[in-house]
């Protein structure tokens, strides 16, 4: 089976090792015996996903944040029509204040910049059983999230880490959702997430 994973502005937002998060992917879902294509967007490209599985963008500094909105303004009809086809987006760190009302207007979320916030994580997710845990270092709010976005398919966080790295049950939720799109009775063999399991439970255990 063929998966395409699209990764939004990869040179712009890649702060605090985000791209570990599509490595994660694309080796867990390789495990299952997927072909797996990462396909990069940046600024001026086609913003064609039609292709895409998936999507994925992660944290920038503000300076990134806005070239990457401009981008974004400039086309918004790509963004709002993966997100409605039901395909899983993940947007971590401050880029889930991209798909909010004053940005391409996605979501009815609105942001506000009240000062920086640089804290651990550990969290509730409705998505996994075990506690969510990573770091959050952001000068946005958005009032009432929690510390997840949950539209549809679509996930938004600002926990950083990365979080799929150091959280393998959240991880394997996106792998097993990718495969059962393709084949819906496939047989999972071999997951092998013990550099997660070793990532999350030291800082469990840490705490």
């Amino acid at each position: 089976m063929k998966i395409i994973i699209g990764y939004l502005y990869h040179d712009l937002m890649n702060l605090y090792g985000d791209s570990g998060n599509v490595k994660a992917l694309v080796y867990h879902l390789k495990e299952q015996g997927a072909d797996v294509e990462v396909r990069t967007f940046t600024v001026g490209d086609p913003k064609n996903f039609s292709d895409c599985d998936m999507l994925y963008i992660g944290s920038g500094t503000e300076r990134a944040l806005d070239l990457t909105l401009r981008d974004m303004k400039k086309d918004m009809d790509p963004f709002t029509e993966f997100i409605e086809s039901g395909k899983p987006v993940l947007a971590t760190g401050n880029s889930l204040e991209l798909f909010g009302k004053d940005c391409i207007g996605v979501f009815d979320y609105d942001p506000e910049h009240t000062g920086r916030i640089v804290k651990d994580v550990h969290t509730k997710c409705p998505l996994t059983e075990k506690d969510i845990i990573g770091f959050e270092n952001h000068a946005g709010h958005i009032e009432g999230m929690g510390d997840f976005i949950i539209e549809g398919e679509f996930l938004g966080t600002y926990i950083i880490g990365p979080i799929l790295v150091r959280n393998p049950e959240l991880c394997k939720y996106f792998v097993h959702k990718l495969i059962g799109a393709k084949d819906p009775a496939h047989t999972y063999l071999n997951e092998d997430y013990a550099y997660e399991e070793e990532a999350y439970n030291k800082t469990v255990n840490a705490e």
